[in-house]
């Protein structure tokens, strides 16, 4: 994965980082009403202390019970407010959380649906993953546990202040003091750490993406006898992802000390200016306990420093390497629309004239082409099957009609219209395809025939399947239709996935059939059959039959042959 990739390019995604922290109107509001709800909650937790501690006090002079009523009720009422308060503020945080969040990662699944296949980031999907589950939980937190507890310790600080200078002034600087000595010792603690702490996220994403490598060729590594080489590769990047949690760990210890040292020394300070107000007949011992409890108060308010503090330079990283994103240019260019601008037709004839593809390269370096000078026509009723031996192109190519790479020369056009001028989502919906490895999902066999076809019966299902050669196959299954395929039910053979896969196509209601491979698992006689039920079953779409088999060609009218000199349009087979 390049750089940019990795941990974001540092040149340009400044922007890209702010508009995925634009709040709307709504989301302002959130933010607002959090905050707010949260300096409501400190205040009262101040309040009842300054008023909790007022009370005690004067009621050991034993004064006039109603000269403690309004006290005694205000306590009542800082105490509820302040559970009724903190309730609210964590309900606030968390609906404005989870709406940044849901806000991410829908950008996120946008973005990513643009670059497949060819445009991912080097592959690594591990790192991918972890994008999109913990960088959007921790850019998320840059709003709703730095920035929002940050203001609100603030205010509320500022209220403390302002309250205890009001008693007595010299107390309030001692307060200021505090503060800041305990803010700074936080953000030193946090710069301290913050270029290893920043380097969490693309830590943990190496993490992910070495293990899931290793889970998809644990067959090989076991095979070779290399498990213990990937074993230990993990540990390597475990270590430094540990070393790089603790850089976090430290920075958050450093600055608790610090708010502590900072918040242990404002009390005894308070303590010591109140002492001697008091012997000096500045104030009576009544407000002198006040004030101690106050800056109690600021104390328990300096604790929320370092946890905030301490994440920002990971949750600004996570950030950065999702913006970094933007900055990976698509594979494909075309307009983005809504679908008002194009609609797509029942039949379609897909044109390639002169055309030139090669897989996307390294960003600023031009790719070389796979296959070039191309000519090729899908007409609604007239098949065409594009031959040629392992490497010729035939996958690149295939990657062009689906409009997952762009083409390097020529042109590519749908009913006369140029592919470029059409989104590429809606040109795709055009196009029904089946891989040479198609993916089984691990659902029933109902639910993988009909993700393409949602409202197809059970009876057209079986029916296709008994014409692909599946009929026994099915009848064996104990569940039938409701079979659970892939990785943890019923075992499925590589020609079984490939007409599993062309029936799921065949069943997609769409005018342009790619078919890539469809019968390289199959025996000749096997093939032969399903290659007639294919051709049986298209009727007047568009078909485009890939495959390295030449007893196959005759059946087409049309062959485009890429060990051919030139690769020169259709030719007669016969």
């Amino acid at each position: 994965m390049t750089a940019a990739g990795r941990t974001g390019p540092r040149r340009g995604p400044a922007a890209s980082a702010r508009r995925l922290l634009t709040l709307g109107a709504r989301g302002r509001r959130r933010v607002l009403l959090a905050t707010a709800i949260g300096v409501i909650g400190e205040l009262c937790a101040i309040g009842l202390l300054a008023t909790g501690a007022w009370l005690l006090l004067s009621a050991a002079l034993r004064p006039p019970i109603l000269t403690l009523s309004v006290a005694i009720g205000a306590v009542q009422v800082f105490a509820l407010a302040r559970g009724v308060a903190r309730y609210g503020e964590r309900l606030a945080s968390h609906d404005l959380g989870l709406g940044v969040q849901a806000r991410l990662r829908a950008w996120l699944y946008r973005r990513l649906e643009r670059l497949v296949p060819a445009g991912l980031p080097g592959g690594e999907r591990g790192d991918l993953l972890d994008r999109l589950i913990c960088d959007t939980e921790e850019a998320q937190d840059l709003v709703v546990r730095v920035a929002v507890p940050l203001v609100t310790t603030a205010l509320a600080w500022l209220a403390a202040v302002l309250t205890s200078t009001a008693l007595l002034p010299a107390t309030g600087g001692v307060l200021v003091v505090s503060g800041v000595l305990g803010a700074s010792g936080v953000a030193a603690a946090a710069a301290l750490a913050g270029h290893r702490a920043a380097a969490l996220p693309a830590a943990r994403g190496e993490v992910g993406a070495w293990v899931l490598q290793s889970l998809a060729s644990a067959e090989e590594l076991t095979a070779l006898g290399a498990e213990h080489w990937a074993v230990a590769r993990l540990a390597e990047r475990e270590g430094q992802l540990a070393a790089r949690t603790r850089a976090v760990a430290a920075a958050t210890g450093l600055g608790r000390a610090a708010t502590a040292l900072a918040g242990g020394g404002g009390l005894a300070g308070v303590a010591w200016t109140g002492g001697m107000a008091v012997r000096a007949g500045r104030i009576g011992p009544v407000v002198l306990g006040v004030l101690v409890f106050l800056a109690l108060g600021v104390a328990a308010l300096l604790r929320a420093l370092p946890d905030a503090l301490s994440r920002l330079p990971v949750t600004r990283e996570s950030l950065w390497r999702l913006a970094g994103l933007e900055q990976i240019p698509g594979p494909v260019a075309g307009p983005s629309g809504t679908g008002r601008e194009w609609r797509c037709p029942a039949s379609a004839t897909i044109v390639l004239r002169r055309a030139a593809v090669g897989y996307p390269g390294r960003p600023g370096v031009a790719p070389a082409p796979v296959v070039g000078d191309v000519d090729l026509e899908l007409a609604p009723g007239r098949p065409v099957a594009l031959a040629g031996p392992s490497g010729s192109g035939k996958s690149a190519i295939v990657l062009a009609l689906l409009r997952f790479i762009d083409l390097q020369a020529g042109v590519l056009t749908v009913n006369g219209a140029d592919a470029r001028a059409i989104p590429p989502e809606h040109f795709r919906a055009l196009v029904a395809w089946c891989p040479e490895q198609p993916v089984l999902f691990p659902a029933s066999l109902r639910a993988n025939l009909r993700l393409g076809a949602p409202h197809v019966t059970d009876g057209q299902m079986a029916g296709l399947l008994a014409e692909l050669g599946l009929g026994p196959w099915l009848d064996q299954l104990e569940d039938g239709l409701d079979t659970v395929l892939a990785s943890w039910g019923h075992p499925v053979s590589g020609g079984e996935m490939q007409r599993l896969g062309l029936a799921r196509a065949l069943l997609t209601d769409r005018p342009v059939l790619v078919l890539d491979e469809p019968t390289s698992h199959l025996d000749p006689a096997t093939a032969d059959a399903t290659l007639s039920a294919v051709l049986e079953r298209t009727g007047r779409r568009s078909l485009l039959w890939v495959t390295h088999r030449p007893a196959e060609l005759p059946a087409f009218p049309d062959v485009v042959d890429l060990a051919a000199p030139r690769a020169a349009g259709a030719r007669a087979a016969g």
